[in-house]
């Protein structure tokens, strides 16, 4: 069967090809520069019959590989003798002595394929390096006959069409082993089956699913193996597993083990924080102080293609080779997530516009997405959506500047301005210019010595600059908040509403995958992660004995205004609960001053009780010595953890690992400015303003909690709620079918009921 059309951009395929030199620091400046020297320029060259921006295609096969290279050249002049292309590139800080080799590669294959198009027999190619506002350091210019620039041209992408057949031959092994892979477990848990029925529909109709599935049904591999079914049938061709943190990236790639151990051939790659896959003792990201940043690109493309002949990608092989060519991890990962079968990362790198993968998703790739753990996704991207202006980081920015550089340094007076465009104002677009004009000023001088905090200011500036002009075209998208405190005043551009730019993320892709153990209610959640009516729902009913699990409800005050008053009768709660059997139990709780009042009033009522208490700002080795002390068998403690954070999802602890827990509060988001925008605006648009910004984020932080007990078919266990709102029948409604909740008023009524769970189930 012939291989389809390869397509490629022409800068894509010029970086593949050329690759040499060193590994240097992603330069925000620089491509804005260059955004702005390239607008100047072609404006000047409008005034002489120019085409800016010309589009350009070829199609055509090279070592047996069918390409499509597509692409813009800058600037080309049709009524010339003979025609001319001319590649624009910023200056840096002294012009070349010539064309740098891959750049000179970019306007050669442009006036090869327009040579092509218009059966041109010569073409002049130029190489013009530009300042910002376009004015012109160094020309670089010559003549090429229709075959000089074929021969060329052959050079260029003979070495892609090497590769791309090494890929082939992989992709016939790999679809092979897909289409003989069983399931990677004996039997489908109930509800599974469907489930998997129903991703793979998503994929082929390229439509987007919401599926709300009970902690413990094995979500990872309902949803990965339909995705591999479905891209060993060419009907997608790369998956991507998103997950809101790293710790619940492990059952995906536990996934992917268990199905290679039963013969699926596969390429996966793992993308984490560049700082925490550093090999060096300091991090720092330049050649000057990096070896493998000294000559990266020279070493790239052997071990790209070594790595290219190998049927298995894992973090350990990456990492494994990187060591034998001196590469930086973080950076050779991003390259192989362009052919990785899976790649397993943040939500980020997907919807961030600031860091997202453009060579995945600006690039005419439309992978499948797996969206776990969505019921975070909301919270999330509007993050990445909005952005704080800040005057005190400016203003120290400014008397550091203006110490270095002086008062009349165009930095410093672009610091003042902005400054100024700070304080409360009617209308926030008032701050465009002086934004504009701030990141002019800096982007000249960002490669000198300038006050610590200017490159975080940039970013926060191309962020805001993003936020400014999306809220002039669409108003009702965003709302600024302003804050004043003394001299110092803030700025918050929050996105109101996200269903907009995920509906644009995802609508191209190959099926998209919203899943989680909280989704409810459905209708709301598929509407604000940018679904319509034509996607589907799906809800899974938990696939293990009801009886397993006891839900218990005392209707305690635990508002703040009374948690002071009501601490005593939560400590008391939480010792019978203890007490009703020896193990491991978790509590949980919405704040870290809530969980240290109870911490001290349990240790006063019992000062022997073995506590674990989560620390605030724990590094990864802390939360791994954290999680490890469940592991230890015969302990019995308390732990105490904060709701909604790093242990309340995504951990996965079954037996007696952990056989209870309490839930203190309902979970609800801290009341201030911006969720309280988010209520007004959730009310004029689901009528429902305190559900959507409050109660259902709150019970999605619950139920995730509650869900550590039970993980499989054996396990039992008991979960606490103290609170008086959980009787109200708003949030009874949130909980899912298989919860009974028990009333229970007393601590001794706590203990008792425990106490006969656990001599039902024979313990």
């Amino acid at each position: 069967m012939d291989s389809p059309c390869t397509q490629l951009s022409v800068r894509r395929l010029v970086e593949f090809s050329l690759r040499a030199g060193d590994l240097t620091p992603a330069n925000a400046a620089a491509m804005y520069a260059g955004m702005l020297g390239h607008k100047a320029r072609q404006q000047q060259s409008g005034a002489e019959g120019a085409e800016n921006e010309r589009a350009v295609r070829w199609t055509g096969t090279r070592a047996g590989i069918a390409l499509e290279l597509y692409g813009r050249a800058d600037i080309f002049y049709p009524t010339q003798d003979p025609p001319l292309v001319e590649e624009l590139k910023l200056c840096a800080a002294q012009p070349p002595a010539a064309p740098l080799p891959a750049h000179r590669a970019q306007a050669l294959c442009y006036a090869f394929m327009l040579c092509e198009e218009l059966g041109l027999s010569q073409i002049a190619l130029r190489v013009s390096y530009i300042t910002q506002q376009g004015d012109v350091c160094a020309v670089f210019d010559e003549t090429l006959t229709r075959e000089q620039a074929a021969a060329e041209f052959e050079a260029i992408v003979l070495p892609y069409a090497r590769f791309r057949a090494l890929q082939d031959d992989y992709l016939a092994q790999r679809n092979a082993s897909i289409a003989q892979l069983p399931f990677p477990y004996p039997a489908f848990r109930p509800g599974q089956r469907e489930m998997a029925a129903q991703v793979y529909t998503a994929i082929v109709r390229q439509k987007r699913l919401f599926a709300c599935l009970p902690t413990g049904t094995g979500k990872s591999a309902a949803t990965l193996f339909p995705a591999l079914k479905a891209l060993g049938e060419g009907k997608t061709e790369q998956i991507f597993y998103l997950t809101a943190r790293g710790t619940t990236q492990q059952a995906a790639l536990d996934a992917l083990e268990r199905m290679c151990a039963q013969g699926l051939i596969a390429r996966w790659v793992v993308l984490t924080a560049k700082e925490k896959r550093c090999p060096q003792a300091e991090m720092r990201c330049h050649p000057d102080f990096c070896p493998r940043a000294k000559g990266y690109y020279d070493r790239e493309l052997p071990a790209l293609m070594d790595i290219s002949r190998e049927k298995r990608w894992d973090p350990a092989r990456i990492d494994a080779l990187c060591e034998q060519y001196c590469l930086c991890p973080f950076e050779f990962s991003l390259l192989l997530c362009e052919t990785a079968d899976v790649v397993v990362c943040d939500y980020n790198y997907a919807f961030d516009p600031l860091v997202s993968l453009r060579r995945i998703f600006e690039a005419g790739r439309t992978p499948t997405l797996l969206i776990d753990e969505a019921h975070n996704l909301p919270s999330r991207v509007r993050d990445m959506l909005s952005c704080t202006l800040d005057s005190r980081e400016a203003a120290a920015i400014r008397r550091e500047s203006g110490k270095l550089r002086g008062r009349k340094d165009t930095v410093y007076q672009a610091l003042t301005a902005y400054l100024q465009a700070l304080r409360p104002c009617q209308d926030a677009l008032q701050l465009s210019a002086p934004v504009d004009a701030l990141l002019s000023a800096l982007t000249p001088v960002l490669g000198e010595a300038l006050a610590e905090g200017t490159h975080e200011l940039y970013r926060t500036l191309l962020l805001a600059r993003l936020c400014l002009k999306r809220m002039q075209a669409h108003p009702q998208e965003y709302q600024a908040l302003h804050q004043s405190h003394e001299k110092e005043q803030s700025v918050h551009l929050l996105r109101l509403d996200i269903a907009g730019h995920l509906a644009a993320c995802t609508r191209r892709m190959r099926g998209c995958v919203y899943f989680s153990a909280t989704l409810d209610p459905l209708p709301r959640m598929r509407q604000l992660l940018g679904g319509t009516e034509e996607d589907a729902t799906f809800a899974l009913p938990s696939p293990f004995p009801s009886g397993n699990l006891m839900i218990l409800q005392r209707g305690l005050d635990t508002r703040y205004q009374q948690r002071e008053a009501t601490a005593r009768q939560v400590a008391l709660s939480l010792l019978a609960l203890y007490d009703g059997q020896a193990g491991k139990y978790i509590a949980y709780f919405p704040s870290y001053a809530y969980l240290e009042l109870i911490r001290d009033q349990l240790l006063a009522l019992r000062p022997e009780l073995p506590l674990h208490v989560q620390q605030r700002s724990m590094d990864e080795a802390a939360r791994a010595e954290y999680l490890h002390r469940f592991e230890t068998p015969n302990t019995v403690f308390l732990a105490l953890c904060v709701l909604g954070g790093i242990f309340s999802e995504g951990i996965d602890l079954p037996g007696a690992r952990l056989i209870g827990t309490a839930i203190v509060g309902v979970g609800l988001p801290q009341v201030n400015p911006a969720q309280e925008a988010l209520r007004a605006c959730y009310d004029a648009a689901f009528a429902d303003g305190f559900g959507m910004a409050y109660r259902y984020p709150g019970m999605h932080r619950v139920l995730q909690a509650v869900g550590r007990v039970i993980r499989s078919e054996t396990d039992c266990g008991v979960a606490l709620l103290l609170d008086d709102r959980y009787a109200d029948p708003r949030w009874q409604a949130l909980m899912p079918p298989h919860y009974h909740p028990q009333l229970v008023r007393s601590e001794d009524e706590i203990r008792a009921r425990s106490q006969d769970f656990w001599r039902t189930h024979g313990i």
